[in-house]
């Protein structure tokens, strides 16, 4: 039987917690006084910064299957609507594949430097770029970018401008695949990305190197960069990856085990 990898949605929140829990265990062994209780001060605040504003969670996210698997939603028993229930692409979205022509809506909402959705493009990406290829979908994407604020850099803000300056030559698709190729990721989660290495990668996507560099220092996309991040929070998205057919969040370890996106898709047309 085929082992699918598990999809557990980016908790950055999480991530901050467990990192200066760490921290604050190891200054408990090098206790000498004062000195501890300065640095383990500093450890708290720094705790207190990584904190983010706390969101209501959407009325369904995308987990890890529940410990009874009866219990866990599946392509076959969960109900999938129709494509106008997906609502208008708001501002900031980048859409591909077949749009307006009433196919199925894939939106997929994703954080350039997350972790989860690295591993979740390492299954799903071939997919998603056969549904844009064929036609059978139209393929939205959101690019966010809060974990800049979690991380403390701005990779995620500075990869999504890459990418819209990417879509206008309409090469979104190459940027996004070549930033998640396992090669390209930061070695460690926060290490982000210079700006040498964004370049390389719009050449590794065959980007106009001239017209894409005009553009990223343009800075004529921060308002797409914002409006998909803002918009996506507001929607009730508090995760990524997150992916949605028709509105209906999936929950992607049951789509995994039961054949695929495409398969999901085209059972919805």
């Amino acid at each position: 039987m085929t082992q699918y990898p598990q999809f557990t949605p980016h908790d950055p929140q999480t991530d901050a917690v467990a990192r200066l829990s760490k921290q604050v265990r190891s200054l408990r062994r090098l206790a000498f006084g004062g000195v501890a209780l300065g640095l383990l001060a500093t450890a708290l605040a720094a705790f207190g910064l990584a904190r983010t504003p706390q969101v209501a969670s959407p009325a369904a996210t995308v987990t890890a299957p529940a410990a009874t698997p009866a219990s866990t939603p599946t392509p076959s028993t969960v109900t999938i609507g129709k494509p106008a229930d997906a609502g208008a692409a708001p501002q900031g979205t980048i859409v591909l594949g077949a749009p307006g022509q009433n196919r199925p809506v894939l939106d997929i909402y994703e954080d350039f430097q997350c972790p989860a959705c690295a591993s979740a493009e390492r299954t799903f990406g071939p997919q998603v770029d056969e549904l844009v290829a064929t036609g059978k979908a139209e393929v939205r994407y959101h690019v966010m970018s809060f974990l800049d604020h979690n991380l403390g850099n701005d990779s995620s803000t500075r990869a999504a401008n890459g990418g819209f300056c990417a879509h206008e030559q309409g090469k979104f698709e190459a940027w996004h695949d070549t930033l998640f190729v396992t090669k390209n990721r930061p070695a460690t989660e926060g290490d982000g990305w210079t700006d040498a290495q964004l370049t390389a990668f719009a050449g590794q996507a065959g980007l106009d190197m001239t017209a894409w560099g005009s553009c990223v220092q343009s800075g004529r996309t921060s308002d797409l960069i914002t409006a998909a991040n803002d918009l996506s929070l507001k929607a009730g998205v508090t995760g990524t990856p997150t992916f949605k057919l028709n509105g209906t969040t999936l929950n992607l370890n049951s789509v995994a085990s039961a054949g695929g996106l495409v398969k999901l898709v085209e059972a919805s047309s």
